[in-house]
């Protein structure tokens, strides 16, 4: 299987409908964008990470449905709002953390639906006041007064919108979903991070719409019934396969399109393909090899592992 895999061509940058959006990678369906990873339904975004159904937006990651803004990580809804965490439809504000439906706010933590607020605090000429500090603090010292502010203001437990039976963090619409993270419409799911529309999954990542029955995938979109797979589209009975899109009954096979009944990337009957397939799964549930995933074809320095924990 690796050896296959050694000998097919491999994308530089893994883009699915993608327009005018250069050094985009493990995304879809982005339109003028640059330099954005794991992003899905953006348009004139740049350098952001995990960024879903935006616009206009620098340096933002884990973001949704958001316009005009700057360096916010984990926002919803928001407008015209910059250096926020953990905000949701806020609108022309600034280093804001656990803030909701807030308007012209600077430096303010955990309030609900407030306006003209600078560091907690209700302020008249709220536009002269946010001018005049700017002059006077620096950057450092506006996220230190925030980061302050932080310790002194309750704060929820975990971050979830709509959620039914479920255990993990920032979730929304999820239902009977487990141990999972950054996740939205989740059903019958465990052990999923960075994922939207999944239905009985486990053990997903960066994985979005209408999936269902899959397990143990990374980047991926629209697939049913597959196991051990990277980067697959718009397929089903996919198992250890690696880039291979609109293709069905699938196994072991690499760099495919428009694929079926193939094993190794060599074309089968469906009878052959099914007798064949059945006698390699035995063959490696005896060397103990079934079950665990392809093996990475980057060296660890070079992921995301290594910036969290280097060798």
């Amino acid at each position: 299987m690796i050896e296959v895999r050694a000998e097919q061509p491999r994308m530089g940058l893994v883009a699915i409908r993608c327009e005018n959006s250069p050094y985009v990678s493990y995304s879809g369906n982005m339109k003028n964008c640059y330099l954005c990873s794991g992003s899905e339904y953006d348009e004139d975004c740049y350098y952001s990470f995990f960024l879903y159904n935006s616009k206009d937006c620098f340096g933002c990651d884990y973001c949704r449905e958001c316009t005009l803004c700057y360096d916010c990580v984990d926002c919803l809804g928001c407008y015209n709002s910059n250096f926020s965490q953990d905000c949701q439809n806020c609108t022309d504000c600034e280093y804001l953390y656990d803030c909701i439906g807030c308007q012209n706010c600077f430096g303010c933590v955990g309030q609900r639906r407030q306006n003209k607020m600078i560091f907690n605090k209700k302020v008249d000429d709220y536009e002269k006041k946010v001018k005049k500090m700017k002059e006077k603090m620096t950057q450092d010292e506006i996220k230190g007064k925030v980061e302050k502010l932080q310790f002194e203001v309750p704060r929820m437990y975990v971050h979830q919108m709509k959620n039914q039976n479920f255990t993990g963090d920032y979730m929304k619409n999820c239902k009977n979903s487990f141990h999972c993270f950054d996740t939205t419409d989740l059903e019958d799911c465990m052990y999923c991070n960075n994922s939207e529309q999944l239905k009985d999954c486990l053990d997903m990542s960066n994985s979005y719409y209408k999936s269902e029955l899959c397990y143990d995938v990374m980047s991926e979109m629209e697939l049913y019934n597959c196991d051990f797979c990277v980067t697959c589209f718009y397929s089903n009975d996919l198992m250890y396969c690696e880039n291979v899109h609109n293709s069905n009954n699938c196994f072991g096979c690499f760099s495919m399109n428009h694929a079926e009944y193939c094993i190794f990337n060599e074309k089968y009957s469906k009878e052959e393909y099914f007798k064949k397939k059945a006698e390699i799964v035995e063959q490696m549930k005896k060397t103990k090899e079934f079950g665990e995933h392809l093996p990475s074809t980057y060296a660890y320095e070079d992921s995301n592992a290594a910036m969290h924990w280097p060798e």
